[in-house]
């Protein structure tokens, strides 16, 4: 019984320092694949069009390239990643955003973004409902 006993002791001091050494060397890989995964992109670009007046009583109309995001983007919120540090390494999180848009392209969908989001953000395009501010998260594309 007392031999049962040690070698029961010792195959399970094996197993659970063998767990703690797989945890240790994969910790990283399994961290990040607990995360959700998302493709990130810069915001797009459309032409939209500028009126305004010459200051001698003519109008003038031009268009010039905006940031533009689609209607489908807007309605499922719109997540500007960021970097920062957790516990030692640089990672990546999100913030939720609310641009304000101004008229609606009727020939594409997409609205001018005024004010909420530049162009030199990089925003979330894909897997944005299981997000949250601050949530971070592995940028796959």
């Amino acid at each position: 019984m007392k031999k049962i006993f040690k070698k029961s002791a010792f195959v399970f001091t094996i197993l659970f320092f063998s767990a703690m050494l797989f945890l240790t060397f994969f910790a990283e890989e399994i961290h990040i694949l607990t995360l959700p995964q998302v493709e990130a992109a810069r915001p797009e670009t459309r032409r939209f069009p500028v009126y305004g007046d010459s200051g001698e009583g003519e109008s003038l109309g031009y268009s010039r390239e905006k940031t533009a995001i689609s209607e489908e983007t807007l309605k499922e919120g719109v997540f500007v990643l960021y970097n920062g540090e957790k516990n030692g390494t640089k990672r990546s999180f999100v913030s939720r955003v609310f641009p304000e848009v101004g008229e609606i392209r009727s020939e594409d969908g997409y609205y001018e973004v005024i004010s909420g989001i530049n162009y030199g953000e990089i925003i979330i395009v894909s897997n944005t409902k299981e997000l949250y501010d601050g949530c971070e998260v592995n940028v796959i594309k």
